[in-house]
């Protein structure tokens, strides 16, 4: 968001009417704004009503489109265990690390975004987080952007039937076109499709895009057993913390 996003959006919580001024102008008003408590200042040029405390919704305007994802947007949809103090954001454009109120934003690019959740609050800033679809595809192409795991595979247990669109995993899946990753959404999917009710369909054609090749879930220093039927090395405790979910 420009200087003049950040000044409209600001000037119209605080219910003040927005007129076209000089940048110079708007510069001075934003410093008096912190200065009188108003407005805090979350990173360089972009300034915020100190009301506004949704990290989510800071998030998503401290940056230019920004959009919740990974992990963050598990932690979005109540999907995940752990509560990190950093949020992963992609942005149209790369950005630096920044800090505000306790919270690290952190830039994490995405490949494509499909179907965006986007609402906007009553101060009319955005909140734009990627669907559950694209969150638990991106998840398993990144697992350590996913929190482990062990935190995936708690967001898949906790997904409520019908909740996720089988047609946009597979669009995700396709844009993606990576075979490894047909074989983890294939492996991973299974285990919890009692819950999820995806489609023979939907399985044939994750073995039918995964190709040949032995894959690994994680690292492969963890994965000291195999699957078979996705020609997948997993790690030999895996049963034991599907147990645990």
């Amino acid at each position: 968001m420009d200087i003049y996003g950040t000044y409209a959006l600001a000037n119209a919580y605080i219910n003040a009417q927005s007129t076209p001024v000089k940048e110079s102008v708007i510069w001075s008003r934003l410093r008096q704004g912190k200065k009188k408590n108003i407005l805090g200042l979350v990173r360089k040029g972009v300034y915020m009503p100190v009301e506004i405390n949704n990290k989510f919704i800071i998030g998503c305007n401290a940056v230019q489109d920004g959009v919740i994802a990974y992990h963050s947007a598990l932690e979005y949809y109540l999907l995940q265990t752990q509560e990190f103090n950093e949020l992963y954001i992609h942005s149209s454009k790369n950005f630096r690390t920044f800090e505000y109120l306790g919270e690290t934003y952190s830039y994490k690019k995405l490949k494509f975004l499909h179907k965006v959740i986007e609402t906007v609050d009553r101060s009319g800033y955005a909140l734009r987080v990627t669907s559950l679809s694209q969150t638990l595809v991106d998840c398993m192409y990144n697992i350590n952007l996913a929190g482990g795991i062990e935190e995936l595979m708690y967001a898949l247990s906790e997904c409520q039937t019908n909740s996720i669109c089988e047609n946009d995993l597979l669009k995700c899946l396709e844009l993606y076109d990576n075979k490894s990753l047909w074989q983890r959404a294939g492996f991973l999917f299974s285990i919890f499709n009692h819950r999820l009710n995806l489609s023979g369909g939907f399985f044939n054609k994750c073995k039918s895009a995964m190709g040949k090749n032995q894959s690994y879930i994680i690292n492969p220093y963890f994965c000291n057993s195999f699957n078979k039927e996705w020609n997948l090395c997993i790690p030999d405790n895996l049963q034991t913390q599907l147990k645990a979910i």
